[in-house]
């Protein structure tokens, strides 16, 4: 039959209902329309499942369908309903009987015939259902012999004949597409036991043996598992959501599966889909969490075949979600049902110019890039220029691994792949400086496993060698690498452990060293080490800081040793201090800023004079110069920085506590205020550093976190997620739970389908031009009896699916319903 895709599936919908609790069971769709396989199927499986659990193992308890319902055909309702709305004409339904826990509905041609079977997982008996089509044939295969009926059991209509594969696991989520390049669907599921299964389609010689990969640690979820083309091969591959982290299974040259990569993702994460979000042929990355403030996010692929930083979206609290082109835009909307009104909208993303933020600078796009996790408490983590290109690049560490991750800025602000190269295991420290003065800048990296420190450079053919070792006859515990006089080429300070014994080490790039014991008392092991000239004479000076303990100077004289001071920063010693400076009162000279809680003092270092006549040495104190106190007093201020943008200097500061950067610039009096609060999605940073850009664009912020590093760009354009159009069911007290879509009118755009669960119906929206939702059909799908039966905890009707099963060309209504599959007939 012309026109029919060999493989058309389903992604199953999982709802979250009120008061937070998570209800079982899955809900799944299809296009319907053909594309050619590697240029972004309809996603097939359960793969973008709310749920936090499939159906429970206990048999839900129904009466035959005669005497506990009476199913409403849907010609009964449009009848009676309004002609205007009355825009769709179904018969039936056809049922199809097979056990309580049925669970992600699919479709496929799983048989090469031209027609599109179904495929399910029934957990009752620890097996796949296939339900294969048997429209227009004049000799179908035989039945297999059924077993006997139960009183007032119905069969099963004849439309499909019904076999299985055995599973031997609870699915919890399952995926069918061609995972080979033979054209064939092929099935993927992953379940308990946890392990993922892929079986090959092999046409009439039925299904390979499972192929068995060892992933435990998968969420049993229905929308754990999905499928797309996420680099740009042309090729489908897989996705396993797991807690921290998506198994990237790609799909080879060879059309064989690759080894499972992960991609880290920003906190959690309940549902993954793959679909073109912005147009541009490539499929994205649609990541969801609905228990989130911020629930929604993408990656977009770039035209490399990599992923694109993740961009972080508010939304009102939703029940159910779904993706789509409904319109034949190529741009995906966003179908949403709000968690406590049962409000449907339809939103898009668009792209609008950043708003004014202060000065020359605007609030642009807020970009995050997620990190391998990593269970130490510091890795080496920078924004700087590796390549002498004047771009800043991102340079992490992944400590567990022993890996360099570099990725470089392109000419256009964007960034490219990232090129992972061998190093030190549990790199805690990066810095980057041009040691040598040749153009080309030295990456050092500390290990505290290894307790070494090294060097290495990025080449110009793009390798990284593995660091040279840095002769410190010890165990390094912190480094700087920054210029000790004006004008001078950097070197490397470094915080050494001789047994026991602190000293400073400076080094280099001829190999010259200097090394100066430290005080004896001096015992705690340091969280950073800068440069900063921190009693403003013109010398660069050290400062060590230490959790719980004065702030350690090691201050620069001409041709003597450093000078040795412990001062008590205004405010005392911080759990978690940090380094930055910022020239707060326009002198040209930065100030030191530490920050206390919900404030932040910007201090210099000065000397108390000595009594006249007295014998008393002088001591150093902190004067404090400026107080910058956060948005409000519960603020934790963990990071600041300073940008200027022409005669204008704009202070940053991180509030932890309020999820959110606040803007600062000196008033008409001289005194810092907060202009701006930006809120971020993500705050869990502890450090902010400038990204220089190409030509004359404005800088970014950037954000340095444990697992994450982030930018904010202070110019350009933003994404928004904009409502189009919202709709709410005419049901009397009906609950919309999900939605599936489909084109049902075959007028090139996506209609909707609403499961509305109180009463049980099915509710069809159209979403007619430019972007208006326009309530249609809807009908009951079966009436429960209220008394001598007890109503399942489960919202029925639970699944859907908008595919043509008749093969007339019409798309028809697939529905599951307690333990049964219903098929509705398009007329």
């Amino acid at each position: 039959m012309q026109g029919v895709p060999s493989c058309v599936g389903t992604e199953a919908s999982g709802i979250k209902g009120r008061h937070g609790e998570k209800h079982a069971g899955s809900v799944g769709k299809a296009s319907g329309e053909f594309k050619p396989r590697g240029v972004g199927w309809p996603s097939w499986g359960l793969s973008r499942t709310r749920r936090a659990r499939i159906l429970p193992r206990t048999r839900m308890k129904l009466l035959p369908v005669l005497l506990l319902a009476a199913t409403v055909g849907p010609t009964t309702t449009t009848r009676a309903a309004d002609a205007a709305t009355n825009r769709f004409s179904f018969a039936g339904p056809e049922i199809f009987p097979l056990s309580p826990q049925i669970v992600g509905l699919a479709a496929a041609d799983l048989d090469g015939d031209g027609r599109l079977d179904l495929i399910t997982a029934n957990n009752t008996q620890s097996k796949i259902a296939l339900l294969y089509n048997q429209t227009g044939r004049t000799n179908p295969a035989p039945r297999a012999r059924a077993a006997k009926r139960e009183l007032n059991e119905l069969p099963a209509d004849a439309r499909f004949r019904i076999e299985s594969i055995a599973s031997e696991k609870r699915i919890t989520s399952l995926a069918v597409t061609d995972l080979n390049g033979d054209g064939r669907p092929d099935i993927a599921y992953y379940g308990e036991p946890r392990e993922l299964i892929v079986l090959t389609n092999r046409g009439t010689n039925g299904w390979s043996q499972p192929r068995r990969i060892p992933l435990d640690d998968g969420q049993t979820t229905a929308g754990a598992l999905t499928h797309g083309d996420l680099n740009g091969d042309r090729r489908t591959d897989l996705l396993l959501l797991a807690e921290t982290h998506l198994w990237f299974i790609a799909q080879k040259a060879d059309h064989g599966l690759a080894e499972p990569v992960k991609i880290p993702f920003t906190g959690g994460i309940k549902a993954a889909q793959v679909l073109d979000i912005n147009g541009d042929g490539r499929d994205d990355l649609l990541l969801v969490n609905w228990d989130n403030a911020v629930p929604f996010r993408f990656r977009l692929q770039l035209s490399d075949g990599q992923l694109g930083p993740e961009v972080h979206f508010q939304h009102p609290p939703v029940r159910a979600y779904w993706a789509d082109d409904l319109d034949a835009d190529r741009r995906a909307e966003i179908i949403t049902i709000a968690q406590n009104s049962g409000r449907a909208s339809v939103a898009n993303f668009i792209q609008k110019p950043a708003g004014p933020l202060l000065a020359t600078f605007k609030l642009g796009q807020f970009a995050v890039t997620p990190l391998g996790k990593s269970e130490k408490s510091r890795r080496g983590v920078a924004w700087a220029d590796v390549n002498g290109d004047k771009l800043t690049d991102l340079v992490v560490a992944e400590p567990e691994s022993g890996q360099l991750a570099i990725t470089l800025q392109n000419a256009d602000g964007s960034f490219g792949a990232t090129r992972r190269s061998p190093t030190f295991t549990g790199v805690s420290d990066v810095a980057i400086a041009d040691w040598d003065g040749d153009g080309r800048p030295e990456i050092f990296l500390l290990s505290a496993d290894e307790r070494q420190a090294g060097v290495t450079r990025l080449e110009p053919n793009g390798r990284v060698g593995f660091p040279r070792i840095l002769p410190t006859d010890g165990k390094p515990l912190a480094f700087a690498a920054g210029a000790l006089k004006p004008g001078a080429r950097p070197v490397l300070a470094l915080i050494v452990d001789h047994d026991g014994r602190r000293a400073l080490q400076v080094h280099s790039a001829d190999g010259a060293r200097r090394e100066q014991k430290l005080a004896e008392s001096f015992k705690s092991n340091p969280a950073a080490l800068a440069v900063h000239d921190a009693n403003q004479d013109g010398l660069p000076d050290l400062a060590i800081l230490t959790p719980y303990e004065k702030l350690k100077l090691l201050l620069q004289a001409a041709d003597k040793d450093f000078e040795e001071v412990d001062v008590t920063p205004p405010g005392g010693a911080t759990e978690q201090p940090w380094f930055s400076a910022a020239d707060v009162d326009g002198d040209g000279k930065p100030e030191l800023l530490l920050a206390q809680k919900n404030f932040v003092r910007a201090v210099v270092l000065a000397r108390e004079s000595r009594p006249a006549g007295g014998d008393a040495k002088s001591t150093w104190t902190f004067t404090v110069k400026e107080q910058i106190n956060g948005a409000a007093p519960n603020s934790r201020i963990v990071a600041a920085f300073a940008l200027r943008t022409g005669s204008q200097t704009v202070l940053f500061l991180l509030d932890a506590e309020r999820k959110s950067l606040s803007a600062c610039e000196r008033d008409s009096a001289g005194v810092w205020q907060i202009v701006k609060n930006a809120p971020l999605p993500v705050t869990d940073f502890n450090a902010l550093a400038p990204i220089a850009g190409a030509g004359t664009q404005p800088a970014s912020l950037g954000f340095i976190g444990l697992n994450a590093a982030a930018s904010l760009a202070l110019h350009g354009n933003v994404w928004e997620l904009k409502e189009l159009d919202s709709y709410e069911t005419p049901i009397k007290d009906g609950r919309l739970m999900d939605v599936v879509t489909g084109d049902l009118n075959k007028d090139g755009r996506k209609d909707l389908v609403f499961l509305e669960t109180a009463k049980n119906h099915l509710d069809l929206v159209t979403f007619d031009p430019p972007h208006k939702l326009t309530p249609a059909n809807r009908w009951q799908v079966f009436e429960e009896r209220t008394f001598r039966s007890r109503r399942s905890d489960l919202p029925e009707p639970r699944e859907a699916l908008i595919v043509d099963v008749t093969g007339d060309g019409k798309n028809d209504l697939v529905v599951v319903v307690h333990d049964r599959i219903l098929v509705y007939p398009q007329d």
